[in-house]
């Protein structure tokens, strides 16, 4: 190796001695790669390092972004700070270009040279070349990066990530950092499900209400905002340009014609079908039409993906017979069958997208290969339950994604362990429920994959999305990178790569988790910190967006019940500076067996249910698991009776309810020798105290009992009633 020594004058200063590689057969398998993630399908290692100098060049403008970009990354990671601009490839410098010789997505790194150079055929290519990179460079007091020259692309075109804010509010912020995260990843899609029947999230300028009524799905957790309204779209295409610099496509993904409900409460003038709350009316042309109004406002939003989501996917079509033109439109279309119209409604949307030179992709509920109205051949199907076969899509002559909910689902702690991803491969279609998977055994229609996060909030999904997604990019880009566990020894790299870009306040826990991430039975210790000392760290547990009622960080703190924390950087005028960080901590309650687990329960006066929610699971002995209640199938008052089988001495019954951190429910306890005349043993009809995990307790004086019966009386959140578990102790 030699030394180099050169100064070059101009807009970007003088520029630093300059460490360049001489590559020689004996160091190529010396030297170790560095840890990269997806790992790169062809690396040669050469002695050294490249000592890099201050300077970014875009050797073409249209690479310009994506110079700033890096510049900003390498900042964060590193604490250099280069200066990005168009010019010629010099030495020391990082150069970015384009050569017409590289075709699709893949990129050459070659920093074996006097300078790093990242070469594309397009500006997506470039950038995932400059990913390579900034995982390769190390920092100190020079910034360097081995030598080496790789040669890269992916094995699957569709590499993909959803986020539902559908159901959940993520702040424009709390997207943008599921963007850098898939950056950092190398997928290149992210899929942004931007309606549902709880939130309409688009400001549609042709329908201005949809979403003026917007509420928050919270089924699992606390709401994230008292009052929630549509992006704006100025954010909508600020979102576009920051992901578009970063060589991610958004693909947006309005649902039609089900999961509408928000729209058609909102705007039912110009989509509601008779009887139908949640499937817009497909048999009026005029909602047709209306549909694809508001899918080209859409497109006129995100502009740079190559496709659009049209859903379509558990569409219930009841009503839409009843509608006055339904005869008429039947017999114009020559169909004769509600099923029919949903078709043609595909074809429809279809036609509009592909007006404006896009391609779209479909949940596997709208694969029609026949009939009038077929599903059109260059429409890509993404299956997610095998409800229609991957295997007959594919044969039929379309693309698929496999996005199936095992195991690329997260739905808060229904998800997968990265140990179980670790063991599956891209053609591997699985369901709910199942291990079991359909191998696609011929590839030539799969286009990819998608990890899909649904009903989950902005607080959580870097949490639940960093390694598993990580994974699936290596998996999509790369299926013969490696084992499992140099995986895992490259992730820990990458990680921390990826902490310093998405979270300006560092979370550290002191403690013990059991079951999975989330979950603990000993009390933890919370430590905040973060680099920016001239800024001041706030938080809240209660899932929150930033508020007065935050609480400024003086030191440890610790963690006793679940918690939905959210933490940021706050300057003097309170005002938020950059991402915030959240994470789900979920306390596990430990019920002894008592007189009423496993016993024999009945509601009333509406009827049990026979889902997941029945009576049975208030008495299972799983206090910890939210899944697990009682959800009454009618408004309160509603009430659940236990029979302890003999008659026992008790004193004391706590009823443990569902937890949001703000609702709290009233109710009375009576108990019974003989199920006919009832005493009551605890009050609460008055209550207004929040629900916590510790239950509302009641002690009363010894008392013989057979029947135990809980009045559910009233919850504050809404009109049903959630029993997680009652616990009956027996008197001493």
């Amino acid at each position: 190796m030699f030394v180099k020594a050169m100064t070059i004058l101009g807009g970007l200063g003088v520029l630093a001695v300059v460490l360049a590689c001489v590559q020689n057969a004996a160091a190529q398998t010396a030297a170790k790669p560095p840890a990269m993630v997806p790992m790169p399908t062809d690396v040669r290692m050469a002695t050294g390092q490249l000592t890099l100098g201050e300077s970014i060049v875009a050797t073409d403008a249209k690479l310009l972004p994506l110079a700033n970009v890096l510049a900003g990354e390498i900042e964060k990671v590193t604490g250099h700070a280069l200066k990005a601009a168009v010019g010629q490839a010099r030495a020391g410098a990082i150069v970015l270009k384009l050569d017409a010789a590289l075709k699709g997505e893949q990129y050459r790194l070659d920093t074996a040279g006097e300078a790093a150079v990242v070469a594309g055929g397009n500006y997506f290519a470039v950038a995932s070349g400059t990913v390579t990179l900034l995982q390769a460079l190390a920092g100190g007091e020079k910034l360097t990066v081995p030598c080496m020259t790789v040669d890269d692309s992916p094995a699957y075109a569709y590499r993909g990530a959803l986020i539902d804010l559908g159901r959940k509010y993520h702040s424009i912020g709390g997207i943008k950092q599921v963007v850098e995260l898939c950056r950092q990843y190398k997928i290149r899609y992210l899929q942004v499900h931007l309606s549902d029947d709880q939130l309409f999230m688009f400001p549609s300028k042709a329908f201005g209400k949809a979403g003026k009524s917007n509420r928050e799905f919270a089924r699992f957790e606390p709401a994230s905002a008292p009052k929630i309204v549509p992006y704006t779209l100025e954010e909508l295409k600020d979102l576009e340009r920051f992901s578009q610099e970063r060589g991610v496509h958004v693909v947006p993904e309005i649902d039609l014609p089900g999961h509408s409900g928000r729209l058609i409460a909102d705007e039912p003038a110009a989509f509601r079908a008779p009887n139908n709350g949640s499937t817009i009316n497909i048999a009026r042309d005029r909602v047709v039409a209306n549909a694809i109004t508001l899918l080209n406002e859409v497109m006129d939003v995100f502009q740079g993906t190559p496709y659009v989501h049209l859903g379509a996917d558990e569409v219930g079509l009841g009503g839409i017979d009843q509608a006055p033109e339904y005869a008429e439109t039947c017999k114009k279309y020559g169909v004769s069958s509600v099923h029919d119209l949903y078709c043609k409604f595909i074809v429809n949307m279809h036609d509009a997208v592909a007006k404006r030179g896009k391609s779209c992709v479909v949940w596997e509920e709208a694969w029609n290969a026949g009939g009038k109205f077929p599903l059109p051949k260059d429409v890509v199907v993404m299956v997610w339950c095998q409800g229609r076969s991957p295997e007959e899509i594919t044969k039929a002559g379309y693309a698929v994604i496999n996005a199936t909910w095992t195991p690329l689902y997260i739905v808060r702690d229904n998800r997968k362990t990265l140990s179980f991803l670790g063991q599956w491969s891209v053609p591997q279609f699985g369901r709910e429920g199942s291990e079991t998977y359909t191998t696609l055994a011929d590839v030539t229609n799969h286009r990819g994959a998608q990890l899909c996060s649904w009903e989950d909030s902005e607080s959580i999904e870097i949490q639940s999305m960093r390694d598993r997604l990580a994974l699936v990019g290596e998996k999509t880009w790369n299926p013969k990178a490696g084992s499992f566990e140099g995986f895992k020894e490259r992730l820990a790299h990458t990680d921390a790569v990826l902490e310093k870009l998405v979270h300006p306040v560092h979370v550290k826990v002191d403690g013990a988790f059991t079951r999975d991430e989330n979950t603990y039975e000993q009390p933890l210790k919370i430590t905040l910190t973060s680099e920016r000392k001239d800024l001041a760290i706030r938080y809240a547990l209660d899932n929150s967006m930033p508020n007065p009622n935050w609480k400024a960080y003086t030191g440890p703190f610790m963690l006793t019940e679940t918690a939905h924390l959210r933490a940021g950087l706050f300057d003097k005028e309170g005002k938020q500076q950059g991402y915030l960080v959240g994470q789900w901590f979920k306390r596990v309650v430990v019920v002894k067996p008592n007189l009423a687990t496993g016993k024999p329960v009945s509601v009333g006066p509406g009827p049990d249910r026979t889902d997941g929610w029945g009576a049975a699971t208030a008495v299972d002995g799983r206090a910890d698991n939210v899944d697990a209640h009682w959800a009454s199938s009618e408004p309160a008052p509603q009430w659940l009776r236990i029979d302890l089988q003999k008659v026992f001495p008790i004193d004391r019954v706590n009823v443990m309810t569902f937890v949001d951190g703000n609702r709290y429910y009233q109710l009375t306890a009576e108990v019974s020798v003989d199920g006919k005349d009832w005493k009551k043993v605890g009050d609460l009809s008055g209550n207004t105290a929040p629900a916590t995990q510790a239950g509302y307790d009641m002690k009363f004086a010894k008392t013989d009992a057979r029947y135990v019966k809980i009045n559910m009386l009233k919850n504050s959140a809404n009109p049903y009633v959630h029993v997680v578990e009652v616990v009956v102790q027996e008197a001493k």
